[in-house]
């Protein structure tokens, strides 16, 4: 049977562990139902993962064995998605499969057209956790304040790559050539014409999806999963 996986904060350094994590302690005793002998798997980030048991586990505490240490799946990239403010159900949504899909940090800004100005960081940071316990990565992406445009493209002046339909057609034989990339993606409106022009100042590569409209949290996953291919995978 496959145990359930759980990030905690604290790194895992000794084969004896006590955790008072009180929402992870509920939900192991009232969800879950574990008890004595129950077996679960930690990760701290790091890029390992822990095979534990349960020694004791009240309403306060739990104490766990590790029984094993192995190396975690970690992305392979670094990518680093900035991502326009959208509606929060859009948006809890591309942060969800965002890390999914591996991307290393993800970043709310504020453009031009932005219906949407609020962002709730502990719930993103929740919905990332979550997400990476489901998929397996053996870390947690980092989710970023919100900052304005225009901070986040200075902040990145090298391997930018920007989601827009005047861009090149993103073909399935593309492959990018850097181990790190910054990937921007607009709001429902698009950019705007201002924000293009500063994306083509820091020498950034535009891309397209096509000649359809695409909303943009659809945009988001299509080129994450699209643009997160090796040389050695594009030729399968």
């Amino acid at each position: 049977m496959r145990l359930h996986r759980f990030y905690i904060a604290e790194k895992i350094l000794t084969k004896k562990l006590c955790i008072k994590d009180e929402s992870l302690i509920h939900q192991w005793r009232n969800v879950f139902r574990y008890n004595v002998g129950s077996e679960v798997v930690l990760f701290d980030g790091s890029g390992f993962e822990y095979d534990c048991v349960i020694l004791k586990l009240s309403n306060r505490e739990a104490e766990l064995n590790v029984v094993s240490k192995k190396k975690g799946v970690m992305p392979e990239r670094e990518i680093t998605l900035y991502q326009s403010l959208i509606k929060k159900d859009k948006m809890e949504w591309v942060v969800e499969k965002a890390t999914e899909l591996g991307v290393s940090k993800i970043v709310p800004i504020i453009s031009d057209r932005s219906e949407k100005k609020g962002f709730n960081l502990a719930r993103a940071k929740k919905i990332a956790i979550e997400a990476s316990e489901q998929c397996g990565r053996g870390d947690v992406p980092e989710i970023g304040e919100v900052m304005n445009y225009e901070l986040g493209i200075m902040n990145h002046g090298e391997n930018i790559i920007v989601l827009d339909p005047s861009g090149v057609p993103l073909h399935n034989s593309y492959v990018v050539p850097h181990n790190s990339f910054s990937l921007f993606i607009g709001p429902e409106g698009g950019w705007s014409e201002k924000e293009l022009n500063l994306f083509k100042q820091k020498n950034a590569e535009i891309l397209s999806l096509g000649k359809l409209t695409l909303r943009a949290e659809t945009a988001a996953i299509t080129s994450i999963a699209k643009l997160n291919i090796w040389p050695d995978q594009a030729k399968c």
